[in-house]
């Protein structure tokens, strides 16, 4: 939902880009919205010259801009938005539209490029903020209710005052917006596509999969709301409780209802849509999991890019102008959709994957793909002096692996952001030295020396069984890729939350790592470490407890891989 800094820095590695990346946050403050009653965006006294550059070389007189709109919702909260209209006339009166939809603490200035794009283009295209942002008035629904119905009011607008094709609209966003692209389209009949990069399928998994509150992610969506909008309280409460694990049937319901896979049968009914999606593989807000698996139930006409970068990173160097792999296939799957232009965008690959730290992209026919399986290795237990194996033979060994809580191990995302940034668009990885995970605190598990490539293509699983002295414990499994020096490279990671537990009840457990394109090339050794702290995440107390991770003939703990074939 939030376009941090970090993110446009992370956009390009080019270092003047990047400065001007980092201008942009400053540019899109909502306190320009202040100024919606100007014509023109060269009056915007606060939006960075960087912007101001881009859209001024697209405005060469061929569309109109009016930065004065303003649409009344159901409940008489006014809507902000800006209007792009083509100059040249329509030789069929009427023209194709799309809708662009703000991030979570940005507004109606976010998409002044790529508006101006499209309208050079021949679309009508109005950027509005959403309630509770910018100057539109109303508390932030959170892609509820009220925002779906602002949607189609907008629509309502847009038919009644413009040259809008009713037949040909389609919708955008990143973040936020996306989360409300991909509900707008599944609900509201008359949005024929979409376009939703950084977005979300389920919420509830997003904020609190595997039971366990993504920490850091969820602390700066609700520090921004204040200081960049007008929060519904409702916001807050339900991310304490979900800190706290209490009252979760209640934040479950609340968040399906802002899920767009709970409108996906609605979606999949309906007759002539389509759906583009990108997302990111360090995305730790909108987990690439829950994407993944929302993809793969959309029934429709469909596409999906999974690039490298944290939230929203691959998708932001569109709103300077920067031509890219996302915005390019944007353009082009509106063009097919809402104009006709048959320019090739159906024939790609329905799925491409970025490698891990900037490398190639891999096409896949469809997610799931026919070309990827579960590659299964076994965990067999440590030994007084020697780390855990994975084998790709059964084990045979009855023992329990005990671990205290209460100290972080060197097996670790890193600094929060920070090191995902430098993972993925610096080509610095996190690495440690695995011979330097405590013993008391963490668990090594670490395979032979491979004799081919494991082609890794999607999720990971983590399947064991544990008991905690207190009945809580927070679990976390890193996968790394071991040289034959000995430095191990975090490649991805997983996080799981046990809290209602029976003191030393036993209870199985199956954590998801996040998906990845990634090669461990021949001669390596892949290896997996386990500890109850990561600094993203919160735990489920603080008090110290003991762990045991239990080994058996059956069942067996296992790592599974989703690997190409």
């Amino acid at each position: 939902m939030l376009i941090l800094g970090g993110s446009f820095y992370s956009c390009k590695s080019d270092s003047s880009q990047n400065a001007e990346a980092a201008a942009l946050l400053a540019s899109l403050d909502p306190s320009l919205a202040q100024a919606a009653g100007n014509k023109g965006v060269s009056e915007l006294e606060d939006s960075s010259g960087e912007i101001q550059n881009a859209f001024a070389q697209e405005s060469d007189g061929s569309f109109t801009f009016d930065n004065t709109i303003k649409v009344t919702a159901n409940d008489g909260v006014v809507l902000e938005a800006s209007l792009f209209t083509p100059s040249l006339p329509s030789p069929t009166g009427k023209y194709p539209t799309v809708i662009f939809v703000n991030s979570w603490a940005l507004n109606k200035y976010e998409y002044l490029v790529p508006a101006a794009k499209l309208a050079k283009k021949g679309y009508i295209v109005l950027s509005y903020s959403t309630r509770g942002f910018g100057a539109s008035g109303g508390l932030i629904d959170t892609a509820g209710p009220k925002d779906r119905a602002d949607l189609s009011k907008i629509i309502d607008w847009l038919l009644a005052n413009t040259q809008t094709d009713s037949a040909n609209i389609g919708i955008s966003g990143i973040s936020y917006g996306a989360g409300i692209s991909l509900a707008g389209v599944s609900t509201e009949p008359r949005i024929k596509t979409a376009v939703a990069m950084s977005g979300w399928g389920n919420l509830k998994r997003s904020l609190y999969g595997n039971d366990t509150p993504r920490l850091i992610w969820g602390l700066l969506l609700v520090a921004s709301s204040y200081i960049t909008g007008r929060p519904d309280p409702i916001i807050a409460q339900n991310f304490g409780k979900l800190l706290q694990h209490t009252d979760i049937d209640a934040v479950t319901t609340w968040a399906a209802d802002r899920s767009p896979e709970t409108f996906v049968g609605q979606l999949n009914a309906s007759s002539g849509k389509s759906v583009m999606i990108s997302n990111n593989f360090e995305d730790f807000l909108f987990n690439p999991n829950a994407v993944l698996d929302y993809f793969a139930k959309i029934q429709i006409p469909k596409k999906l890019l999974m690039n490298e970068g944290i939230h929203a990173s691959a998708e932001i160097g569109g709103i300077l102008g920067f031509s890219g792999t996302v915005w390019d296939n944007a353009y082009d799957w509106f063009d097919y959709w809402l104009k006709g232009i048959n320019n090739g965008i159906m024939d790609k690959p329905q799925v491409t994957f970025q490698k891990r730290f900037a490398g190639p992209r891999v096409t896949l026919p469809s997610w799931p793909s026919p070309t990827v399986s579960d590659k299964t290795f076994y965990l067999k237990p440590r030994g007084l002096f020697t780390n855990g194996e994975l084998s790709t033979s059964q084990n045979t060994t009855v023992t329990n692996t005990g671990i205290l809580s209460g100290a972080d191990t060197v097996a670790s995302t890193g600094f929060p952001l920070l090191s995902d940034i430098l993972a993925a668009h610096a080509e610095i990885p996190v690495t440690t030295n695995l011979g330097l995970v405590s013993r008391v605190n963490g668990i090594v598990y670490q395979s032979s020396t491979l004799s081919s490539t494991v082609k890794i293509r999607g999720k990971m699983f983590w399947n064991g069984r544990i008991s905690s002295s207190l009945g809580k414990a927070n679990v976390n499994v890193y996968f790394y890729d071991v040289d034959k020096y000995g430095t191990a490279t975090l490649i991805t990671h997983g996080t799981g939350t046990i809290f209602d537990a029976g003191w030393y009840e036993t209870k199985d457990m199956s954590i998801d790592l996040n998906a990845v394109a990634y090669d461990v090339p021949a001669g390596n050794k892949i290896a997996i470490a386990i500890d109850t702290f990561d600094s993203q995440y919160s735990v489920p107390t603080v008090l110290i407890y003991g762990l045991d991770v239990k080994h058996s003939k059956t069942p067996q703990s296992t790592l599974v891989i989703q690997s190409e074939n």
